[in-house]
């Protein structure tokens, strides 16, 4: 691993030259850099809104199912849409993974005001959405709005109870917390005592 990171540094130079003329700073970039991209651009500055990301890991067999769905929901809840992508996830090997095999994931750009109402109508959207992935034997990713059922996270992550029981073992006196924990923790592990 070592060579590789002292010829990207010392021979690949030498292979492409600076496209920064005879600045050397101008060519200086490190690892992380172009993993790391600003994007101002993207910050919604207006008043009384802000800009959401919702993501949906869908089985590659239902992907036109979800996405005739997704336009079927959009239109009657009034999303407004900035902007969607679809990309592959392959499968992954972990506890309450999004992928328990390879997958579409459909990213969601959404723009709703932050008043009462806008959040509201932000819940429904996100519910129905979470509703429509469920039904395609999909996931969502666990989003910062809480706008989810218990039920729905328990239909999505069928381990999920598991993950809070363990949770509860290795930290009894819940030291470390969050609010996903706080409300979901309690609603998923009493409705199945």
């Amino acid at each position: 691993m070592r060579l590789k990171w002292w010829a990207e540094k010392n021979v690949e130079p030498l292979l492409e030259g600076c496209p920064a003329g005879r600045s050397e700073a101008g060519c200086l970039v490190s690892r992380n850099d172009p993993m790391h991209d600003s994007v101002p651009y993207l910050m919604n500055r207006l008043a009384g809104e802000t800009d959401i990301l919702h993501e949906y890991f869908v089985p590659i067999e239902q992907f036109t199912t979800f996405i005739d769905g997704l336009r079927r929901i959009s239109l009657a809840d009034h999303a407004n849409l900035l902007n969607a992508s679809v990309r592959v996830v392959h499968r992954e090997d972990n506890f309450l993974t999004y992928a328990p095999d390879d997958r579409f994931a459909v990213v969601l750009y959404l723009n709703q005001t932050t008043d009462a109402a806008g959040t509201a109508r932000m819940a429904m959207l996100t519910r129905d959405l979470i509703d429509l992935t469920a039904e395609v034997d999909g996931r969502f990713f666990l989003p910062y709005q809480l706008h989810y059922s218990g039920e729905q996270l328990r239909r999505s992550y069928p381990e999920i109870e598991h993950f809070f029981r363990a949770k509860d073992v290795y930290d009894p006196k819940h030291l470390l917390t969050n609010t996903f924990y706080e409300k979901y923790a309690p609603m998923v592990v009493k409705a199945r005592e």
